[in-house]
């Protein structure tokens, strides 16, 4: 306690008793003890009113002992099912949960994994796909500060992801190895890469990684089938150091729409696998490419990211020019976009605007507002010499096109000139703004419709910076570059002011859960969750047939099917009560992607392991791995010392104690006839 505390506290003291004895025994010439034992109850009633007006803090020092955390992450992919591992691993956890020796050494906590990571409520090794790595990218946002090993209980099978050897992770790994890591001889295709679009009579590139894993040399056939027929043929030779075999070759597209081949390689004698033989693949031939032209008068860094971003999809082919040296026809493009435009623009705006071409501007730093609010009428904003920075902010409830939120609270702001825009038409805001932590509901990126024309805004400069924090999240460009794709797929589209759009992939797997997605917009163009639409599903080869109701979600209607045998399916979606409609097809394989692994892969967890300095364990080895835990001397406990203040206010016996001394003062006054 301190000094000046002390000082009070005596004062206190001090006050209280000259006050009781000047009200009890001062003057008072009264014989006996009374007086006395009055003036006592006096000085403790003054005494605790004062001490509670002082205050002072008393404190208390508690240790407590911290043990060390224990990650465990176990795999509850359909893989374990499949190599008839699950009831092993329900039998180690349970064995972690009643292990006395290692919960009083470790403070336990339990996940599981396979697409996603969730923490252990019950095992059912229902996902139909693994990511080994991504339990530890969560784990090492989830626990920053802290030594945390993790023991990871798997076939070490992965279908998606980053490779686990290249995962940086600060504290030990113990990878717990489940299943035969007996290699049996297998071939199989390891990879298939492809366009998602080529144009009709165009050839289109098909590469294919084949890997062997044996000792003998041996001739294998690889075709490729399109309708049951054979369009591409060769004969490949394998050898124990010829194992890894890749075929580039080029394929016609001979029909419109989507396109449906196979790719397989001849069995081995006695191949224990064969599912994995095969892949298949689809192209959606289209009729031609849309051509989109990006107009500047100024050099940068955006311009390199959008042509990037939007020929991800080989749909459409992009060409930058300078505003000053662009002689072509506009006629020639779906789509203008237009870079921080000033009165070099005049002529390409007024091109624009006589032909109702759809068009995207980008505003920056070097565009000149007053040219671009006297050019065009549907908006116009005010600005000021001063620059702002603009965070993004989705907007969930956008309508016009159906757009998946990716992480854009982790984006770089956009810079732009600060001034608010208005709209004199119609609008949807796709991002809002965010001005430091301010969000607000004015439009970064809007669209709109006028007069059979689409147009788009976007206020702000350096979206490069978006792609590049989309990938440093997802470890990919496709996030971000699908983002793009569908707001470039909305305004190149021909179809003006269509009010029903699905969304539908071409090839499904067995037993995988199937999504379509649809948004259905009113008359004003607004989307309308009241409405219901149906989903009427049919067999090409069957009598299967089957009609489902789409579920209102946010600013999209969705329907999920499940447990659909393998076939080739047509569809159809309406509106109920109105005559919109969309068709179209799909394909589900059956072949399920964890059904390839017939053994454990344990050789990247080993490097994995290594890295981090852990060590590997594999089945029949649950003892020793719950020994070496419990003895390993690099976790310890540690114990924390921790000082508390407890102001002497929120003590309530003094309160009592108050009441109590008043009150008996009180009775023995009231008893010996003082009052």
């Amino acid at each position: 306690m301190e000094t000046e505390t002390l000082l009070f506290i005596l004062i206190a003291v001090f006050a209280a008793l000259l006050i009781a004895i000047f009200q009890y025994v001062f003057k008072n010439k009264e014989k006996g003890q009374l007086k006395y034992w009055l003036s006592f109850l006096r000085f403790l009633t003054y005494f605790s009113i004062f001490l509670l007006i002082i205050n002072p803090s008393i404190k208390k020092i508690t240790t407590e002992i911290v043990k060390p955390k224990l990650v465990v992450a176990v795999d509850n992919s359909t893989s374990i099912k499949y190599i008839s591992q699950n009831t092993a691993i329900e039998n180690l956890v349970n064995l972690f949960k009643n292990n006395v020796g290692l919960n009083d050494k470790y403070s336990i906590e339990y996940y599981s994994f396979g697409k996603n990571v969730t923490v252990l409520d019950s095992l059912k090794f229902n996902e139909n796909q693994t990511n080994i790595s991504l339990p530890f990218e969560e784990f090492s946002k989830l626990y920053k500060t802290e030594s945390t090993p993790v023991v990871v209980i798997t076939d070490g099978n992965q279908t998606v992801g980053n490779n686990v050897e290249f995962i940086n992770y600060k504290s030990p790994i113990f990878p717990f190895i489940i299943g035969d890591t007996t290699v049996f001889e297998d071939i199989y295709i390891h990879q298939l890469n492809v366009n998602k679009f080529t144009n009709i009579n165009n050839k289109f590139p098909v590469e294919i990684f084949i890997n062997y894993v044996g000792t003998n040399s041996i001739s294998k056939k690889l075709n490729i089938f399109h309708k049951g027929k054979i369009v591409h043929s060769k004969v490949l030779q394998f050898s124990k150091t010829s194992a890894i075999k890749t075929e580039s070759f080029f394929l016609t597209a001979e029909e419109n729409g989507i396109q449906y081949y196979t790719a397989k390689i001849s069995a081995l004698e006695n191949e224990k696998n064969t599912i994995n033989n095969s892949k298949s693949f689809s192209v959606n031939v289209i009729e031609e490419k849309s051509k989109i032209l990006i107009l500047t008068s100024i050099v940068h860094p955006d311009l390199g990211m959008l042509k990037k971003s939007i020929e991800s999809n080989q749909q459409r082919l992009v060409t930058i020019s300078n505003i000053k040296d662009f002689k072509g026809d506009l006629s020639d493009y779906q789509l203008i976009i237009l870079n921080q435009p000033s009165n070099k623009f005049k002529a390409a705006f007024e091109t624009i605007n006589d032909k109702k071409q759809n068009y995207l501007i980008i505003s920056g730093l070097s565009t000149d507002w007053n040219f671009l609010n006297k050019i065009q009428n549907n908006f116009s904003k005010n600005v000021i010499r001063q620059t702002e920075n603009y965070l993004p902010v989705f907007n969930s409830n956008y309508a016009s096109f159906l757009s998946d939120a990716i992480e854009f609270s982790n984006f770089a702001p956009l810079e732009d000139q600060f001034g608010d825009v208005s709209f004199s038409i119609p609008y949807q805001a796709l991002l809002f703004q965010q001005i430091g932590t301010i969000k607000t509901e004015k439009p970064l990126l809007a669209t709109f419709e006028n007069n059979n024309q689409r147009g788009a805004i976007l206020l702000g400069e350096n979206t490069w910076r978006w792609r590049m924090n989309s990938f440093t999240d997802s470890k990919t460009f496709e996030v971000f570059d699908g983002f793009i794709s569908n707001l470039i797929q909305y305004l190149t589209s021909n179809e003006k002011n269509k009010r029903l759009s699905v969304y539908v992939d071409p090839i499904y797997y067995a037993n995988e859960m199937l999504q379509i997605s649809a948004i259905y917009l009113d008359k004003n163009f607004n989307f309308d969750a009241r409405s219901k639409l149906w989903l009427s599903v049919s067999s090409k080869t069957t009598n299967f047939s089957k009609n489902i109701p789409f579920a209102a979600l946010k600013s999209k209607f969705l329907v999920e099917l499940s447990n659909l045998p393998s076939d080739e399916y047509s569809y159809s979606v309406a509106v109920e009560n109105q005559i919109l409609s969309e068709k179209g097809s799909f394909k589900i394989l059956p072949f399920e992607i964890e059904q390839q692994f017939t053994n454990a892969n344990h050789k990247p967890l080993k490097i994995l392991a290594a890295k981090t300095n852990g060590y590997v364990h594999y089945s029949n080895e649950e003892a020793k791995l719950i020994k070496n835990l419990t003895l390993d001397p690099r976790f310890k406990s540690i114990q924390k010392a921790k000082t508390v203040k407890t102001p002497l206010i929120n003590w309530k016996w003094i309160l009592g104690l108050i009441l109590l001394s008043l009150s008996t003062e009180w009775f023995v006054r009231k008893y010996f006839g003082k009052i």
